[in-house]
């Protein structure tokens, strides 16, 4: 991540988790087109699913370091 973000504010799951609740509503708000619509649901969950891989990403290497300790 290029941006620094606390990382007690900004939990990767819980920003993939708003990314996919963003994308449902984007496929209901009425002020933009049909076609609209789907472009930001899908720009949406293609941001929930890179937030989901870093979320993982980061529980993996969480986890390994607990092992090793």
């Amino acid at each position: 991540m290029r941006n620094q973000l606390d990382i007690f504010d900004h939990d990767p799951a819980r920003t993939a988790a708003a990314n996919r609740a963003a994308a449902e509503r984007a496929l209901h708000d009425v002020q933009f087109t049909a076609t609209v619509r789907q472009e930001r649901h899908d720009y949406y969950v293609g941001e929930a699913e890179r937030w989901e891989h870093l979320a993982a990403h980061s529980a993996r290497s969480t986890t390994s370091k607990d092992m090793q300790a």
